[in-house]
């Protein structure tokens, strides 16, 4: 029996749209992946690009979610910017 590989699919909907992560497909090769994800993701939806990336291939962080947090505590980054004073009655 063949070695099956897991494929991640990605969709475009439209030119133009970003690709969105639909789902997997299991596969020997990428090209088998490929015609399995046009099956599987093509078929009912619209479409008009599929990815399949090999699973092995995706790079993933294992960091702890308070890594993400420090890149957002830039308060100094935001302006208020200088208010016009209203023009009131002479």
């Amino acid at each position: 029996m063949a070695y099956l590989r897991i494929f991640e699919v990605f969709r475009q909907k439209a030119p133009g749209d970003a690709h969105q992560h639909v789902g997997e497909v299991e596969a020997p090769d990428a090209p088998a992946a490929m015609v399995l994800a046009k099956e599987h993701f093509a078929r009912r939806e619209a479409c008009c690009s599929l990815w399949v990336v090999d699973r092995a291939d995706v790079l993933a962080s294992h960091w702890a979610p308070e890594v993400f947090d420090a890149g957002r505590a830039k308060g100094y980054r935001r302006s208020g910017g200088a208010r016009a004073r209203s023009a009131g009655p002479a």
